[in-house]
């Protein structure tokens, strides 16, 4: 079956999001899963949100049980085995008004919308944007730029969500044009999922958007050098000549990239994109990942032997986030 919209249709971006896999039934047409295992997969998306853009299916490799892109984007039933918290960073815990997370002096995080454009399955907000979605992201965001102009040590704002990248492009220039006007404010950071796999979505008029006065960084998340496409190289390009600068957050994954040469291979096509490795995340204890995680040692040893195999500036900081108490392991 066709992996790409009906040719009589627009070629935009919403229309591409339109014909994205929803449905465990929608995986059975692509022969993502099989007959049998629908059933379960249908109870499994009763719990946990699905959602897989046709671009990013048409990366897996359908002759391989453990291919890296499948098994970020599509459910597995070992999401259901009992394992970590619903909130594991403490968001909640850290909410002084709606739609913001401020756990440091210096930076708060702006939660825009609760969508994305790729549910992925080792998501450490995956309770949040479920069972919490209604009060993670209720109110409008008035109160919140009120908060932020009236804390005059909040130096930075981190659009995050959901994905930021998935409101309109109307709504993404209001936010960043109120953000600009503040004037305690030095720099704006994006974390997002989106050039990596929904890259039709950056557009020059994206690009546009985030022309601002103050310093944009944009945060990517590739996880694996596969997910380095040419479709990815015309986004990053098109954000990189709107003068954004672009870093890149990774997750430690178990069958992922949990090897020197996976996480090798991917600061080195990152680079080449013109991506700064950044940082290397050990997996949150997030409800429904019990299959992705991997013991700290584990973590340490692998991260030991690739500073030694890349040069310095290639190598991302490895970070262990446990909420209130973040360790940055310089091992």
């Amino acid at each position: 079956m066709s992996l790409t919209p009906p040719q009589n249709q627009p070629q935009t971006w919403q229309n591409d999001l339109a014909h994205a896999l929803k449905t465990p039934s929608d995986l059975l047409k692509h022969g993502l899963i099989s007959a049998e295992e629908l059933p379960g997969f249908e109870k499994l998306a009763a719990k946990y949100q699905f959602l897989l853009p046709q671009y990013y299916a048409g990366l897996i490799d359908r002759s391989d049980p453990h291919c890296p892109i499948r098994l970020q984007a599509v459910p597995s039933l070992l999401e259901e085995k009992p394992f970590g918290f619903a909130d594991p960073l403490g968001d909640l815990a850290h909410r002084p008004v709606d739609r913001i997370t401020h756990r440091y002096p210096g930076r708060a995080l702006l939660h825009l919308t609760p969508n994305c454009s790729m549910y992925c399955r080792f998501c450490f907000r995956k309770t949040l944007l479920n069972e919490e979605s209604d009060e993670f992201f209720s109110g409008n965001l008035l109160p919140a730029f009120e908060y932020l102009r009236g804390h005059a040590e909040i130096e930075e704002v981190i659009l995050s969500g959901g994905d930021p990248l998935m409101v309109s492009d109307a709504n993404l220039t209001w936010t960043l044009r109120q953000l600009e006007a503040n004037p305690t404010l030095k720099r704006v950071r994006l974390h997002t999922r989106v050039p990596v796999t929904f890259p039709q979505r950056v557009t020059p008029e994206l690009a546009a958007a985030l022309r601002i006065k103050k310093p944009v960084i944009l945060v990517t998340h590739f996880n694996h050098a596969r997910e380095v496409t040419p479709q990815t190289q015309s986004a990053v390009a098109l954000l990189k000549q709107a003068g954004v600068r672009l870093l890149n957050q990774s997750v430690l994954l178990q069958r992922v990239n949990d090897s020197v040469a996976a996480l090798k291979e991917l600061s080195e096509k990152l680079f080449e994109a013109g991506i700064q490795p950044y940082y290397l995340h050990h997996p949150d204890a997030a409800a429904g990942t019990a299959h992705f995680q991997i013991s700290r040692e584990t973590g340490k040893s692998i991260y030991e032997r690739l500073r030694r195999e890349l040069s310095g500036y290639l190598v991302p900081r490895y970070v262990v986030d446990e909420g209130d108490a973040e360790y940055k392991a310089d091992v």
